[in-house]
């Protein structure tokens, strides 16, 4: 039996050498070197999917087609690599890479011209500056790390600027960061509300942080209505309708523990109206933490023909939760309204409301909770005997 000499070996495997051209990084691309970060992201990704080996005829070909392209993309992606690559290409004196040509393709002149040739100047190809959050900024400022960046951003762009003459999105955006970190709520608030109008994407509308910026400017009832405003921008029953509604009641709730739940009598009785005005118009049912506060406010205030009202409201409503029997209980209780509070408790006792007593939807010891329901119901006595 002959046996294949390495000589034989050598002729009979498929060659893997091919002839090259070399090409600028942007030639290999088949960008100009005026394109921008989005432009050239499409052309890398198209001009992969059109070398990609599954695509070719000949595997090896595309896979050294693709790692010079994945070399190219590789340097330019990187804005400080690529300010540094293109002052080399004005210079004349950029790197190239070696591209791998088919059999019948013949080398482009011009593309073999362009590696030492200056790329026209355009709006975007401007090594001396770069980008940062949206801002042209010189070269050295970048390089100079993101502090100075933010500074040279602040004295040129925003400072002596006012946030109602401007229309730019991105300006917005870092005008209202700027405004947070230095305490102007009003500026901060107005700038947010305005950056939302301007850009109607539900991304834009999570990542202003509303509800943060109404909180710590205590604008609970403005976040309130401008959030309104936002909410039919969404069909009832979508994700981005149904976050806008999450981020209503929290908001709400802020305002409950913030205005209700704390100060003069009266001003926290006027408080709790507006609370349960706004729930009504927002056509949300009313919490347990809500009704509670309204009518510890108005017992607070004096008011205990309304927080009577209030409680009859609360027990007249439907239960659909088993842990509302408890709820109910403690109403009761706290409203003065003692014997009802008994015989509500005995009832859930004696299996009268047996979900109240299912452990699992109760999701906690149903034993405890009566024994806690009847601590509260002895102390109140015992206050009222005093």
């Amino acid at each position: 039996m002959s046996t294949r000499t390495e000589a034989d070996a050598a002729r009979t495997e498929p060659r893997t050498e091919f002839r090259t051209e070399p090409r600028d990084f942007y030639a290999v691309l088949g960008a100009e070197p005026s394109a921008t970060v989005a432009e050239l992201r499409a052309a890398f990704r198209e001009s992969v999917l059109r070398h990609h080996p599954d695509r070719s005829g000949d595997d090896a070909l595309a896979t050294r087609r693709t790692s010079v392209l994945n070399r190219a993309w590789g340097e330019l992606r990187d804005p400080l690599r690529r300010m540094h690559y293109d002052r080399d290409l004005e210079r004349g004196n950029a790197a190239t890479l070696d591209w791998p040509l088919r059999v019948d393709e013949a080398p482009s002149p011009a593309r073999q011209r362009r590696a030492a040739a200056r790329p026209a100047r355009t709006r975007w190809h401007t090594p001396e500056f770069r980008s940062v959050h949206g801002f042209r900024i010189p070269a050295g400022v970048f390089l100079a790390g993101p502090a100075a960046q933010h500074a040279w951003i602040v004295a040129n762009h925003i400072d002596g600027e006012d946030w109602r003459d401007h229309r730019e999105r991105y300006w917005l955006r870092f005008a209202a960061t700027h405004y947070r970190d230095r305490g102007r709520t009003d500026d901060w608030l107005g700038s947010v509300e305005k950056l939302v109008e301007l850009d109607g994407t539900h991304e834009t509308l999570v990542r202003a942080g509303l509800r943060h910026a109404y909180v710590s400017a205590q604008e609970y009832l403005r976040g309130t209505g401008f959030l309104r405003g936002v909410a039919v921008r969404y069909a009832a029953g979508s994700p981005q309708r149904s976050w806008v509604d999450r981020e209503l009641r929290a908001l709400l709730a802020e305002y409950r523990d913030a205005r209700v739940r704390r100060g003069r009598p009266e001003d926290r009785a006027e408080a709790a109206e507006l609370l349960l005005n706004y729930l009504e118009a927002l056509e949300m049912p009313l919490a347990f933490a809500d009704v509670r506060a309204a009518i510890t406010a108005h017992l607070r205030a004096g008011h205990a023909g309304r927080a009577a009202e209030l409680l009859e409201r609360a027990v007249a409503a439907p239960i659909t939760e088993p842990a509302r029997w408890f709820s109910l209980v403690q109403l009761l209780t706290e409203g003065g309204q003692l014997d009802r509070a008994s015989a509500l408790l005995a009832e859930i006792a004696r299996g009268d409301h047996p979900e109240a007593l299912n452990r699992r939807r109760l999701r906690a010891d149903p034993a405890r909770r009566i024994a806690a329901a009847s601590a509260r119901l002895a102390r109140a006595r015992s206050r009222a005997g005093a």
